[in-house]
């Protein structure tokens, strides 16, 4: 059976997320625009485009097979999850859900960890990781097949068999292998992830207008007293823009009443903007105007040095 379609430009944030944050007339049009404002200097200041522009590359989840074809599993998955989860986004966005529903939190679970994971950072990873590796085990003894002379590893104080059997075609991989290893970690992680946030405390920041931003990476994690961290970390603050009027915080303050929403105040908006832009690989995306939205960071960065 062959695929309607074979979407060559592939998206890491939806579409149909992304289309929430547009400016307000563009918003329900065929061609919602968003603002973007750089990390970058060589970027322009700011700029309105279509969300179609952002956020996007070619073939990111379809990598080359050993046999020359493409694999479409990957993103036939993800535009499932995406399929399932938009006609019931609005809710998220705008209404007061119950965040204790089971439901609830399984599909957002699931959509956060996903977003995540399919971060292009992701497979940069991968591939960084993959030359760590080969560096280090090229520094040990070899058999005369040239396999490196190892029978086991520890890893938090467990040991595991060091299977050499495709050690050659592992050290060779080039960028197709990368990326196929990239398609296997999407979907073999995101699951344990979801599992892992399910049982953090959720909390949902909300506004009566719409005041927050998102980014290119909107999965923004961050935590006060460590440096190096990651979702699975203790005291992890996981924090996702819903929408220009929800941010979902999930944080291990079980001590503190869970499944709550909180009006955000005024002079708290640039403090969680300033956290999605910190989360950013390297723009934010907004609906609103950008010196608006710069106005707030500043005055945020203003207040937390005086203080």
């Amino acid at each position: 059976m062959h695929r309607k379609k074979c979407t060559k430009h592939q998206h890491w944030v939806p579409q149909f997320y992304l289309r929430y944050f547009a400016t307000p007339e563009s918003r329900d049009t065929k061609h919602p625009k968003v603002w973007i404002f750089s990390k970058e200097s060589k970027d322009e200041n700011d700029s309105l485009t279509s969300i179609r522009n952002v956020c996007g590359k070619n073939y990111l989840y379809s990598p080359q097979q050993l046999d020359g074809d493409r694999s479409w599993a990957l993103e036939d998955k993800l535009n499932d999850v995406e399929t399932l989860l938009g006609p019931i986004w609005s809710d998220l966005a705008t209404n007061f859900v119950a965040l204790e529903d089971e439901q609830i939190r399984q599909s957002l679970a699931l959509f956060v960890s996903i977003t995540h994971m399919r971060h292009p950072d992701m497979r940069n990873t991968v591939e960084n990781l993959h030359g760590k590796l080969i560096n280090f085990y090229e520094t040990t003894p070899v058999y005369p097949d040239g396999t490196p002379m190892i029978e086991s590893i520890e890893f938090r104080n467990r040991s595991y068999k060091f299977d050499t059997t495709d050690w050659h075609t592992y050290r060779s991989h080039g960028r197709d292998g990368h990326d196929r290893t990239f398609a296997e970690l999407v979907q073999s992680e995101t699951g344990m992830m979801a599992k892992h946030l399910m049982t953090k405390r959720w909390s949902m920041l909300f506004s009566s207008s719409n005041v927050f931003v998102t980014s290119d990476k909107p999965v923004a994690l961050s935590h006060m007293t460590r440096e190096r961290y990651g979702y699975g970390t203790m005291d992890t603050i996981i924090t996702f823009p819903i929408s220009p009027s929800r941010v979902l915080v999930m944080d291990d303050l079980h001590s503190e009443p869970a499944n709550q929403y909180h009006r955000i105040i005024e002079s708290n908006i640039g403090a969680v903007n300033m956290a999605i832009w910190q989360g950013a690989r390297r723009f934010l995306i907004t609906g609103r105007p950008i010196p608006e939205v710069l106005s707030e960071l500043i005055a945020f960065t203003d207040n937390k040095n005086d203080a």
